[in-house]
């Protein structure tokens, strides 16, 4: 079957497996292309924008992802969870005579927010989309993690700064992609490995710096065998100013695209294309994601099984379809941020539903329409009338409009991976946040030192700007003493530049059709011309690696 995108115009196929599946989940075929689709949901997360207001209930000062001129009530983590309120006493009748998404509209104007998506967490009050932290500051979509700062999707790890989908690490600092690492620095998809130093791609290694492709190495300085005392010396001068990092950094990039690279960063993968997977099987279009079973459009997603179009999705979410931000739910479609929840659609920021439609910030319910109480019948009924009326609007099947976004697209993941300014996001239909968080012009002083040495503790007092969009920041105590026990020059730029720049050197989330480059002598399949194994790949064919399929890469590592 062939569409054409209502957003981009661009003609988009839809496979008879994913005709197949839209059957299985009584749902009709997508108006917008994979793509359109995605950047839709998530123009509905905004994981690291936050703001400091009043909580509406308590009134005391709270910090949340909504700025204090929301039209909406915000409450604090207390103040959601206690019986002072229920979500039931906005209940709407249903208006047969008006579009549901504009009666959803006016719902979710009445109903309370949560300030911050945090479970169970201590001292970690600057962080979202998190759980089980200790002692974290600015940390995002990261779970059971200790002393760790300015980091994004970080899981069971300890005293690790900027850094983002790493794992099962300590001390590390501009990590990404890397798994069991210990004391290393600006590393890029290494694993099980310690005192690495600009490395990519290293396992069961040590003591290595500017190595790639390494398995088993010590004391290595560009793949070459050195002295211990050598690979040290060349460690300290690296970091012993601000310009002889830099430098280093351009060497690294040097580094990575003469590197030897697998099609994809994929381990127990089988009759899967994507990105960043692992143990995934017949699935499409993956990326970061694990234990995934009969899936496609998916990212960031945790256990899915028959499950289509999700973002952050996690816990076992299994016949499940066009969704942001959900935790073990089963048959649930078109909604975003519910949690533990079964046979529900559009629905948001709830918990414990089933067989619910157009529901907002529930704590627990079956049977009920905009948050308004029904027997069994009367809700199939009611919610058969509203399905019938969608789908002769043409609305019935996708996902929220944008304009039902609590945030501003600049604020949302949206903006980072479908990047658009001002005038194409609201020509689109998009939500545009005008006074987002941040002070320029207010720095104490005008340049950041060089060295670590320089450093006293009158620094904590001092107010910095960001070398590169001038936005003003400043450093906390734990963050200084972690840049003197690791002897890192002060950064130059502000924690969302950083981020940015380290997220620009991942994958994007798109596919190219490619072959394999290898044309080595003695690989089996291929000896003596070149490789004829072709795949989908997150590597564009201008870029400068050379991308080999899995056979001949597992040749050259092993």
């Amino acid at each position: 079957m062939q569409k054409t995108c209502q957003n981009c115009g661009k003609n988009f196929e839809i496979p008879k497996k994913d005709q197949d599946f839209y059957e299985r989940v009584s749902s009709p075929a997508p108006n917008y292309c994979p793509d359109c689709r995605m950047q839709r949901r998530l123009s509905f997360r905004n994981e690291r924008t936050l703001y400091k207001r009043p909580c509406s209930m308590c009134k005391k000062s709270i910090v949340s992802l909504y700025p204090e001129n929301t039209e909406f009530p915000v409450y604090c983590h207390d103040c959601w969870w206690s019986d002072k309120w229920d979500g039931r006493d906005s209940a709407l009748d249903y208006d047969s005579s008006k579009p549901f998404f504009d009666q959803f509209a006016e719902l979710i104007k009445k109903v309370p927010r949560l300030a911050l998506n945090v479970i169970t967490s201590t001292n970690s009050e600057y962080t979202n989309n998190s759980g089980d932290n200790k002692n974290c500051y600015l940390i995002f979509a990261a779970e059971q993690n200790e002393d760790c700062m300015y980091g994004r999707l970080i899981q069971h790890c300890k005293g690790s700064v900027d850094c983002a989908f790493l794992y099962d690490s300590e001390l590390c600092y501009e990590c990404l992609d890397c798994r069991g690492l210990y004391n290393s620095m600006y590393c890029e998809r290494c694993q099980s490995s310690t005192d690495l130093c600009f490395c990519f791609d290293m396992r069961d290694s040590n003591n290595c710096l500017f190595c790639s492709g390494g398995r088993h190495m010590a004391n290595s300085v560009f793949n070459k065998k050195v002295s211990k005392e050598e690979f040290l010396e060349k460690k300290r001068e690296i970091f012993s100013s601000h310009e002889k990092l830099e430098e280093a950094k351009k060497k690294f990039k040097e580094l990575k695209g003469k590197s030897l690279v697998k099609y994809a960063y994929a381990t127990k993968c089988n009759d899967a294309t994507g990105d960043y997977m692992f143990n995934c099987h017949e699935a499409r279009r993956l990326f970061d994601a694990s234990n995934a079973k009969a899936c496609a459009y998916l990212a960031d997603a945790e256990d899915p099984i028959d499950t289509y179009d999700g973002n952050n999705i996690y816990y076992k979410p299994e016949l499940c379809y066009d969704l942001m931000g959900i935790l073990q739910c089963y048959s649930v479609k078109h909604s975003s941020y519910v949690f533990y929840c079964n046979n529900i659609e559009y629905c948001d920021s709830s918990y414990n539903l089933a067989n619910c439609f157009g529901c907002n910030g529930l704590k627990k319910g079956e049977y009920m329409i905009l948050n308004k109480q029904y027997g069994k019948e009367e809700y199939e009924k009611i919610k058969s009338e509203i399905v019938e009326s969608m789908k002769k609007e043409k609305t019935y099947g996708d996902f929220f409009p944008p304009r039902l976004s609590p945030f501003g697209y600049n604020e949302t993941l949206a903006k980072e991976y479908f990047p658009m300014e001002e005038k194409e996001a609201e020509e689109k239909k998009f939500n545009w946040q005008k006074n987002a968080t941040g002070t320029y012009g207010k720095e104490t002083i005008k340049e950041i030192p060089k060295t670590i040495e320089e450093v006293g503790e009158n620094a904590l007092k001092e107010v910095f700007a960001c070398e590169e969009c001038k936005k003003n920041f400043r450093l906390t105590k734990s963050e200084l003493d972690f840049y003197k026990r690791m002897g890192i020059p002060l950064p130059h730029k502000d924690f969302e530049c950083r981020h940015h720049e380290r997220m620009s050197e991942r994958n994007p989330r798109k596919l190219w059709h490619r072959q394999c480059m290898c044309d080595k002598t003695g690989h089996p399949g291929h000896s003596g011309r070149k490789c004829g194994n072709e795949f989908e790949t997150s590597y564009s064919l201008d870029r400068p690696e050379t991308v080999y399929c899995e056979e001949c890469y597992q040749q050259e590592v092993s």
